[in-house]
């Protein structure tokens, strides 16, 4: 799984830069992980794969059962397949991080860059559609409790496609937003080397002293804190925490007669923010190394947390399309005749080939009786 940037600039801002790179360069061949380092990375490995496998396969089921079923005309249903399509994104960036410590890949400043990128750029992006989710469906509930009895009328249609509309808009700002924040990860030149660290197994990337960002020099663990920490995890992660208990409560003082539809769209967002809540532990792993003093920090307990809670964060991407069909009848509805079909389609191929290959034994049989 990845060791996304945030770890690793802690890891360098932990021992002098220059020094690291020298003693990491002339002992790589000398110095191992620990047997925990190596049960905790291969942990995470085994979860991200697993991950990755499942949760392509439910996040495009998810993309293909919207698109059949009647979840594509309102806003919640938008809202899903952007965020089946970001947690794809950031599902395949985990790969590009596994052929990098496979050295499949070459390791330098340009590759971690565009990891990076990936990596976080789908992180922050499905953090904040959940939390965009969450108050649509507070809003919605808000709408339905006034208008009721006029659930089917004509400006109920109309005012779902304006709802439609306005959510597009924002999930436009919303991605734009996202770049800004992360603008700073496309630059290569902030890092004077990339490399991965042979005893605790993260992609390092070492800070260089002399970028400048605007006039002041470039402060890694400012932006940690800020970007990595409060804007990708803490604050979307609090915000749906809040968003679901307002929704919960809500949920139990709605009458009986209330949209199935309504009921159904809160516990998908309710599955969605148990696994998010998995983004958080690493949070106060990258504050407890960077402010601790390293010689009061036991690196193989730490790299070993790390790398289990990588792959379990990788739960976040990819239990989306299996929440959405555990959760909604309409959805489940639409993967079966889905897969009717395409069983169906694979019958009827064989079938064919099947009469075609008799029609052609019979063929061949007349013009033997002919000859003969």
């Amino acid at each position: 799984m990845s060791s996304y940037e945030s770890v690793s600039n802690v890891s360098s801002l932990v021992y002098d830069a220059n020094q690291t790179v020298v003693n990491t360069t002339s002992a790589a061949d000398i110095l191992r992980p620990t047997e925990a380092i190596l049960i905790g990375f291969h942990l995470g490995e085994v979860i991200s794969i697993v991950c990755i496998v499942f949760g392509t396969v439910g996040n495009t089921a998810l993309l293909l059962a919207i698109y059949h079923s009647s979840f594509c005309r309102f806003p919640y249903g938008l809202l899903l397949i952007f965020i089946a399509v970001f947690d794809i994104v950031r599902l395949f960036s985990v790969i590009v991080y596994y052929l990098l410590q496979a050295d499949i890949i070459p390791i330098n400043t340009v590759i971690s860059t565009v990891y990076i990128v990936f990596y976080r750029y789908g992180k922050i992006v499905t953090n904040w559609l959940k939390v965009v989710l969450a108050i649509e469906r507070l809003i919605t509930i808000k709408y339905w409790s006034v208008n009721r009895y006029s659930v089917h009328s004509k400006k109920m249609t109309i005012d779902q496609r304006l709802k439609q509309r306005r959510i597009l808009f924002l999930i436009v700002l919303l991605l734009i937003c996202a770049l800004i924040s992360q603008h700073v990860n496309f630059i290569p030149s902030r890092y004077i080397k990339s490399y991965i660290d042979p005893v605790r197994l993260f992609l390092i990337n070492v800070p260089n002293p002399n970028f400048y960002y605007g006039p002041h020099i470039y402060n890694p663990a400012l932006l940690m804190i800020i970007s990595y920490i409060l804007i990708d995890d803490v604050l979307p992660v609090t915000a749906l925490l809040v968003c679901n208990t307002i929704l919960f409560y809500k949920l139990r003082h709605l009458p009986l007669i209330a949209s199935r539809k309504i009921v159904e769209s809160i516990w998908i967002l309710f599955f969605l923010t148990i696994f998010s809540v998995f983004v958080v532990p690493r949070s106060f792993i990258i504050l407890w190394n960077l402010y601790m003093n390293s010689k009061h920090v036991n690196d193989s307990i730490i790299s070993f947390i790390t790398h289990i809670f990588q792959g379990l964060e990788m739960m976040n991407n990819a239990i989306t399309g299996y929440a959405c069909f555990l959760s909604c009848q309409i959805l489940r509805k639409a993967l079966l005749e889905m897969l009717q079909i395409a069983k169906q389609s694979v019958r009827n191929k064989f079938c064919s080939k099947k009469h075609r290959s008799a029609a052609y034994t019979v063929e061949q049989s007349k013009v033997s009786v002919n000859h003969s």
